[in-house]
């Protein structure tokens, strides 16, 4: 496995790439798919295996990149990886690329969680006041979670909104609990 930082060389590294040929959002569509991919799975097991040739590796790779089609940036990207043996960290290499592509775009992720399924609008108001507050546009994931009882948990920037049922009666507890 290879440190954040150098994870986030390789990231800048397509990035840079990628702006000159103003291809950000589709390298890192492809990018991301390609990780999603390997992670985990038999194909990921077989590129990151050692006892394995490089040369039938490589073989493999040009066979499954040349099958989704991929940019000739990301199977030259891939296989420099490959061919360094930093292919096992592609899921972090994917990862600090999205954050960079948000960061160029003045996008940012948020993540709400309800007791139920929120309906759209709901969405579409949450994701509109995180907008007002973070001055950026916001790529809102929605999760459930029924233990919250009821109200919403909002990830934002690193910071936890929590205004379910599930953490005010936490509190409460824990007031009665130690007479406060």
């Amino acid at each position: 496995m290879i440190t954040a930082g150098v994870s986030r060389r390789y990231a800048k590294a397509i990035f840079g790439l990628a702006v000159d040929t103003g291809a950000e959002e589709t390298i890192g569509r492809e990018l991301q798919s390609f990780s999603d991919l390997v992670a985990g799975s038999p194909l990921g097991a077989v590129l990151n295996n050692p006892t394995y040739p490089l040369a039938t590796r490589k073989n493999v790779l040009t066979q499954v990149t040349r099958a989704l089609q991929s940019s000739p940036l990301l199977v030259r990207f891939v296989s420099l990886l490959l061919a360094h043996r930093r292919l096992n960290s592609l899921t972090d290499i994917a990862r600090q690329y999205k954050t960079l592509l948000n960061q160029a775009k003045g996008r940012i992720e948020a993540r709400v969680l309800g007791a139920t399924p929120l309906d759209p609008k709901t969405l579409d108001r949450v994701r509109a006041k995180l907008e007002q507050i973070s001055r950026k546009e916001v790529l809102l994931q929605s999760e459930t979670d029924p233990e919250l009882i009821a109200g919403l948990v909002i990830e934002l920037e690193a910071k936890t909104y929590d205004g379910s049922v599930r953490a005010y009666l936490e509190a409460l507890t824990d007031r009665i609990e130690h007479g406060n």
